[in-house]
């Protein structure tokens, strides 16, 4: 093997374990930002208001029960619990549907909130929000 087929070699396996150590340390941290308070991309959020207003709760892919959950920030609806006590909702992923559901372990009745669709809860589901997965 020549010397610069070996230096070619080194430098290509230096930058794979440097991007190995980038994807995961960015997986990491967008995995352990969801449930922050803050509405990102490829996230769902619910929100305390009708409008988009108050507080907003924000998951990455499903979450059965909410009756753990609660607001987070220096908002209105800030320190309640999230389940039964949402009012409108913003699906910010780019690709999935999110589904959301009136009773924890996806129970009761169920709709859909398409992709990048924002708006009020409907009567059926306004207040009473236990669940929501992708």
């Amino acid at each position: 093997m020549s010397r610069s087929t070996t230096h070619r070699l080194g430098a290509l396996a230096t930058i794979a374990v440097a991007t190995a150590g980038l994807l995961i340390g960015t997986t990491t941290s967008a995995a352990a930002d969801f449930k922050d308070g803050v509405l990102e991309t490829n996230e769902f959020g619910l929100y305390y208001n009708s409008g988009l207003g108050g507080c907003v709760f924000d998951v990455y892919d499903s979450d059965s029960d909410f009756s753990n959950d609660k607001f987070k920030g220096s908002c209105s609806g800030s320190g309640q619990t999230t389940n039964d006590n949402t009012a409108s909702y913003w699906n910010r992923d780019n690709v999935f549907d999110y589904y959301v559901y009136t009773d924890a372990n996806y129970r009761g009745s169920w709709g859909t909130i398409p992709s990048g669709y924002s708006g009020d809860a409907s009567s059926t589901f306004k207040n009473e929000i236990s669940a929501t997965n992708s």
